[in-house]
């Protein structure tokens, strides 16, 4: 699946990927459904000579050239890769300047981000994406609680944890994903709003009907912290408004720690 849209990087984003440079940029995504890449192949994939194919077969120089290329242009360029899933590839090109200062048009003066005191259960198992969502979070006001996988999420539950909000990733470790966590937790606590996360694009995933519905709350990856801030709040308002008239039956599932 090939995909464009542009894009707009902050101060937040670039704090956390210093390869990249605050700006607006074109983004050219192509999305597999191969067998993935190792964390190993990841950590070597832009090196030249570096080839998981036998000798002879490939010079390794491919992915490096394009590296090279985009970082030429000013650009950023990002793999997000599951075994046995699949792969995605996000090359983000620096937007021209020309057509910026052709057309004169006011600064957008700056917005709010929502807020909220809610609390969140977080699912992430990537450590440095998990930092940066909790710190974002929390500075948005949020009650944070980090899992790694779906099992640490599981005995947070067990242990008196009674979130407003599930944000997990789709895709973890250790057999059960973001849709069977939410599944069960919902389960154990009814009315329990769920956002998902991924770094595929929505129409990689597999769905029926029920599927689609379910997922029709899902922030792709990499996110940006205004986009995190009003997603959150969307899931959160939405189910608030859907469950006006039974706010006691609400209060009653989420307990006294989610409202800590």
């Amino acid at each position: 699946m090939i995909e464009t849209s542009t894009v707009e990087f902050d101060e937040d984003y670039a704090t956390d990927n210093p390869e990249a440079r605050p700006g607006s940029y074109a983004m050219l995504a192509v999305t597999d459904t191969g067998s993935g890449m190792s964390k190993h192949v990841l950590d070597h994939v832009f090196e030249p000579f570096f080839t998981t194919k036998e000798v002879g077969k490939g010079t390794g120089l491919g992915l490096s050239m394009v590296y090279g290329f985009i970082k030429q242009t000013g650009g950023h360029v990002r793999i997000y890769s599951e075994l046995g899933i699949g792969t995605v590839v996000r090359l983000y090109l620096p937007r021209s300047k020309e057509v910026a200062t052709a057309v004169s048009t006011p600064a957008a003066a700056p917005t709010e981000l929502p807020t909220g005191t809610e609390t969140i259960l977080l699912v992430e198992d990537d450590p440095l994406v998990r930092t940066y969502t909790e710190s974002q979070l929390s500075a948005l006001g949020y009650r944070v609680i980090a899992a790694e996988n779906a099992q640490r999420a599981i005995e947070a539950f067990e242990q008196g944890c009674r979130p407003d909000l599930l944000f997990t990733d789709m895709v973890m470790p250790g057999g059960m994903n973001g849709r069977a966590l939410a599944e069960h937790l919902c389960a154990r606590q009814p009315g329990l709003k769920v956002l998902y996360t991924s770094g595929y694009a929505h129409n990689a995933f597999d769905q029926s009907p029920e599927d689609a519905d379910q997922l029709k709350h899902l922030l792709g990856k990499p996110y940006r912290r205004r986009d995190l801030a009003a997603k959150v709040r969307e899931v959160i308002d939405e189910h608030t408004a859907a469950a006006d008239g039974g706010s006691d039956r609400r209060d009653a599932a989420t307990g006294s720690l989610g409202r800590a």
